[in-house]
């Protein structure tokens, strides 16, 4: 009849599954921990800048909010592509 491929065992599919399932778990898992900790962060830079009695910092310009959205915007894309190439390597190859 039909012999199985000696490059694949049986119930590869099902492992290589579990593999694609558990990078995408670990990749969901750091990006949700690295968000937590950068907001407690500026919580807790904020309010020791508060009990310090400092002024508010001063407003920044358009030119530095335009800089900060646009680094924010390049590190957001390398965020979703470097796991999904990562991914789709890892799809081609095997």
């Amino acid at each position: 009849m039909h012999s199985p491929s000696p490059l694949r065992p049986a119930g590869g599919t099902a492992i290589t599954n579990l593999i694609l399932l558990a990078m995408a778990v670990a990749i969901l898992v750091s990006v949700v921990i690295l968000i937590g900790q950068l907001l407690m962060r500026r919580q807790r830079a904020r309010e020791e800048w508060e009990r310090s009695g400092r002024p508010e910092a001063p407003e920044k310009t358009p030119e530095e909010k335009a800089k900060e959205r646009q680094t924010g915007v390049i590190w957001g894309c390398l965020i979703v592509a470097v796991p999904v190439a990562l991914v789709l390597l890892y799809t081609v190859t095997r």
